[in-house]
């Protein structure tokens, strides 16, 4: 039940929307596969090492000067 290509070409996806991202085929091919295959706990794994890769690393503030 996958789309057709042509389909798929025609569909565009902004990328700053969860929306739009989900809707993307191959988010939804992979979702699919997923399911089917009882991979739950290895696709979780896998985003959150994409998550961790990708994400920007929080900014250190000053440390708090403590008076003594």
């Amino acid at each position: 039940m996958a789309r057709s290509e042509a389909e798929n070409k025609d569909v565009k996806v902004d990328s700053t929307s969860l929306k739009g991202f989900k809707s993307n085929s191959d988010i939804e091919n992979f979702y699919r596969y997923v399911h089917e295959n009882g991979l739950r706990m290895e696709a979780k794994k896998m985003l959150e090492y994409a998550y961790k890769k990708t994400a920007p690393k929080p900014k250190r503030g000053r440390k708090a000067k403590t008076l003594q």
